[in-house]
């Protein structure tokens, strides 16, 4: 299993058009993606991922009223206090709010632990979002191909399941994709 994040980066960037043309594979029926999901959460328990952190870096987090609501008791605060401390605008739907970043991350990283993990957004809790039964990453083409060289349990458990599958990458799919 692969798990040093620069690993990760390096072998996640050189796979995207693969990774892409083989969720495209699934798409297409020629495998089911529920052994995905159960061989992605059996690689999730097998990482650390206070070792990594890079969703807390990377993602931009949707928030429901009630989420932040439940920030705002966790850190006993008003929720007009945690709205201008802690959030923005989402870029996407201007009315709508998502956790703020920086250049370091999310506002509550500190190092690679969660300064509100009790109270964390539902998208960070279900975090790679490869839980049996649910909506996936892998139904998701661009954010598969884009959380692999993030991930370390995306990219493992990609490349586990083309193993698995009998998946081949064509020539074309090795490349970089842009």
């Amino acid at each position: 299993m692969v798990t040093d994040l620069a690993e990760v980066f390096r072998l996640g960037t050189a796979k995207a058009k693969e990774n892409l043309a083989f969720r495209r594979f699934l798409s297409a029926g020629h495998c089911p993606e529920k052994p995905f999901q159960i061989l992605a959460g059996e690689v999730q328990r097998e990482v650390d991922c206070t070792a990594c952190a890079n969703c807390c870096r990377h993602a931009i987090v949707p928030l429901s009223d009630a989420e932040i609501e439940e920030m705002a008791r966790h850190l006993d605060a008003t929720v007009e206090r945690v709205r201008r401390l802690y959030t923005a605008p989402d870029p996407q739907v201007p009315a709508a709010r998502v956790l703020r970043n920086s250049e370091q991350g999310c506002v509550f990283l500190d190092g690679n632990l969660c300064m509100i993990y009790q109270a964390r957004p539902r998208a960070c809790r279900d975090f790679p979002h490869v839980a049996e039964g649910t909506h996936t990453l892998a139904s998701r083409p661009a954010s598969l191909a884009r959380w692999a060289a993030l991930c370390p349990i995306i990219f493992n458990a990609l490349e586990r399941y083309k193993r698995i599958t009998g998946y081949q990458a064509k020539a074309g799919d090795t490349r970089t994709a842009s």
